[in-house]
């Protein structure tokens, strides 16, 4: 059985799963509470307006996911938008999931004419480093330090 990315949207009954692996992942070191990550993945099961989210769908579980965010830290909201919540599950990782995960939100950014993205990460930064991000400066997020990171899509990157 092969994994597939899906929209949430399509199966808006795994945003409990995403809700309980945001919270689970970050939530001791977030701002948000567990009643607010349901909310924002519930807005994300509704598939209109971000934040988006996609998930890795193996049969009828849901093994990981990402969203794209209009922004994701705070501390920067001059900056939009995001690469948001890339999580696999333990048991899926090692098999390149976080990667097409990742391509899922980036392709999805350059269709809606952005010109790039941004994310933090407190301990993957080699994980995005490998797919072309850049990191551009550090955050205390809420009060750790965050390596903040930007990847540019070049203009033929960008769909017709």
């Amino acid at each position: 059985m092969s994994i597939e990315i899906i929209p949430l949207h399509e199966q808006p009954e795994f945003a409990d799963a995403c809700s309980a692996w945001g919270y689970g992942q970050w939530g001791v070191h977030s701002t948000r509470t567990l009643d607010e990550a349901r909310l924002l993945f519930a807005s994300a099961a509704h598939g209109s307006g971000l934040p988006l989210t996609w998930v890795a769908r193996h049969g009828d579980y849901p093994v990981g996911m990402a969203s794209l965010a209009d922004n994701d830290c705070s501390k920067r909201p001059d900056l939009r938008p995001w690469l948001a919540a890339v999580f696999v599950h333990p048991d899926y990782r090692g098999q390149g999931l976080a990667a097409q995960l990742i391509e899922t939100v980036e392709h999805a950014a350059r269709a809606r004419g952005e010109a790039r993205l941004y994310l933090i990460t407190a301990n993957q930064q080699t994980l995005y480093e490998r797919h072309g991000w850049q990191k551009i400066g550090m955050v205390d997020y809420p009060e750790r330090p965050c390596t903040l990171m930007e990847k540019h899509f070049a203009r033929h990157d960008t769909p017709a």
